[in-house]
């Protein structure tokens, strides 16, 4: 599959299905993909339903004529997750060699509700045979799939379709799918994972590109309901928000479709060679199942050959939320980390005030000074404390941060003021073949419970290192069990002294998923996943994902026995 070229905006395109705007033929952006409609299960459109009246019920009873202190002894209970839905997006690279690799696993050993069930298809409905979920406790996977069904869209390129896997029953507690994409060649060569997506109204991206010369951002977006979906953008710049008139704005996603759209599109002529962004995707109708692949461009020395993509993870909007925010998983540098940035965005009106940058590494926490030289061109003078203007974008070379080429770490940003927006850009580059590849990491929470990664593969010139932090005075300890195509799994103790971190490699070979669940007594634990390689046809590929807990279960808020009282008389 080739990547095609971006082509020109004709006047007047619109997404597919959008409503005509009032006086016509304004300039749109790019037009989105056409879509194809079939039958698809109706289950997550119930749900949601379900979930609505649910919580009407619920402030009825709250509201009505009910004696007040009956109420307050109602509370939510803590039930295993009923279902559960994931949307995997697959082969985007453009070399002759993309493959996209699928694994599901659902913990075994908890309490269920509902029908068993577990279904993989093509959000319009097709089927996909390559993937079969087995029973809880066992990994299934559908190892380089080379071949997805595409769709055509309104300017005549090809785009895969994405896939929906949905869990019931005992497969959905803890039900956990993933995507691991690469490509050994051709322009967009390079490695990339992420949990595959759950469909939601709002999702936070940063470091995104919207520059026209060095990369490319490409938002995915995929609905799965039976109800269309109207999706709206806001840039965070380097000068502040974007204002991109009506373009990015009022996108119709419709129902079992799929689409992509070039962030940088909507800024037009305005757009710079260079340039980044904090994105805030949400809805006003309906929910999307959202992605970000970045695809750092080949320059003219490259020959055509791709300089690396990834996922840049998608951050709930609690997350982006919080003053107080943990980047896991920044790996040693040796002597392959070339590029090693940190991009915040201040997200509100008021400004924000970088307190403090702490950093998790071997030796314990240590508060990182500030800068004494300017730094190069695009980035921020890292002072302390760093003042950042509303709604403004600023990018940190933090690549002198670690003193010892060996330390793995984790950042910790605390700020006030107004909200804000992290995250981390890496590049590894190989000094043998002068290839390189880029991964992202975003603020977590803490694991909780357990965190599960479905994709890792130690074998050859592949190496996958979990990078775990302890963030507390009394240390840690965490158990790795490892589960490999034999579904037996081995299990590992791993010790974290406090405030520091550890590079462990798992005790697998070949492909495997890792379980990752920190041990009563523990001080919080934040981690990541790194995966490397070295491909057969040369160069770098590295990609990271980091570890987040798995749903196993969720409150339910009270509902009213007796409905007397929810509507008045």
């Amino acid at each position: 599959m080739t990547r095609p070229n971006r082509p020109a905006r004709p006047t007047g395109a619109r997404p597919t299905g959008a409503a005509p705007r009032p006086g016509g033929g304004a300039p749109r952006g790019r037009a989105l993909a056409k879509t194809r409609t079939s039958p698809i299960s109706t289950f997550g459109a119930l749900g949601v339903v379900a979930a609505v009246l649910l919580a009407g019920l619920g402030y009825g009873f709250s509201t009505g004529t009910q004696n007040k202190s009956a109420v307050s002894e109602q509370t939510s209970r803590t039930l295993p997750v009923g279902s559960a839905t994931a949307v995997c997006q697959g082969e985007m690279g453009a070399g002759n060699d993309t493959s996209t690799s699928l694994t599901t696993f659902t913990p075994s050993g908890n309490a269920t509700t509902g029908t068993d069930g577990a279904s993989v298809q093509y959000v319009d409905g097709k089927p996909f045979a390559p993937l079969k979920i087995g029973a809880a406790g066992t990994r299934s996977s559908a190892q380089q799939v080379t071949q997805f069904n595409t769709v055509t869209n309104d300017v005549g390129e090809l785009q895969p379709v994405p896939l929906v896997l949905q869990a019931t029953g005992s497969y959905a507690p803890g039900f956990t799918a993933g995507e691991l994409i690469r490509s050994d060649s051709g322009n967009q060569r390079g490695m990339a994972a992420s949990p595959c997506t759950t469909p939601s109204t709002d999702f936070w991206f940063a470091g995104v590109s919207v520059g026209t010369t060095d990369r490319d951002s490409w938002l995915y977006m995929a609905n799965t309901d039976n109800a269309p979906a109207t999706v709206n953008l806001t840039y965070y710049g380097q000068d502040g928000k974007i204002d991109t008139g009506t373009l990015g704005h009022d996108i119709t996603v419709l129902p079992h479709t799929s689409t992509k759209y070039q962030l940088s599109s909507p800024l037009g002529p305005a757009a710079q060679a260079s340039a980044v962004a904090g994105v805030h995707v949400t809805t006003t109708e309906g929910r999307v199942a959202a992605q970000v692949l970045d695809i750092d461009k080949p320059q003219k020395s490259d020959n055509g050959t791709g300089r690396g993509m990834d996922f840049i993870p998608a951050q709930t909007p609690a997350v982006a939320a919080e003053t107080s925010q943990t980047i896991p998983g920044i790996p040693a540098p040796g002597n392959t980390l070339t590029k090693f940035d940190l991009v915040i965005s201040s997200t509100s009106d008021v400004p924000v005030s970088i307190d403090h940058v702490y950093w998790y590494g071997k030796q314990g926490r240590i508060e990182l000074a500030a800068q004494t030289q300017d730094p190069g061109k695009g980035y921020t003078k890292r002072d302390s404390p760093l003042s950042i203007a509303p709604n403004h974008t600023v990018i940190l070379d933090m690549t002198s941060a670690a003193q010892d080429k060996t330390e793995s770490a984790a950042l910790q940003i605390v700020g006030s003021g107004g909200s804000f927006l992290s995250g981390v850009r890496l590049v590894e580059t190989d000094s043998k073949s002068g290839t390189q590849d880029s991964a992202y990491l975003a603020p977590t929470p803490p694991v909780g419970s357990e965190a599960i990664v479905g994709d890792s593969n130690i074998g050859g010139a592949a190496k996958s290192t979990l990078v775990l932090t302890s963030a507390g005075s009394k240390g840690s300890t965490v158990q790795v069990t490892t589960i490999g195509a034999d579904n037996k799994p081995a299990v590992d103790q791993v010790t974290i002294a406090a405030n520091s971190t550890v590079a462990y490699t798992p005790k697998a070979t070949g492909w495997f998923t890792a379980i990752v669940q920190p041990q009563p007594g523990s001080d919080p634990i934040y981690g990541a996943r790194i995966l490397s390689d070295l491909p057969t046809k040369g160069g770098m590929q590295v990609t990271a994902q980091t570890l987040e807990d798995a749903r196993v279960s969720a409150a339910v808020p009270p509902v009213a026995p007796d409905l007397s009282g929810a509507v008045a008389r």
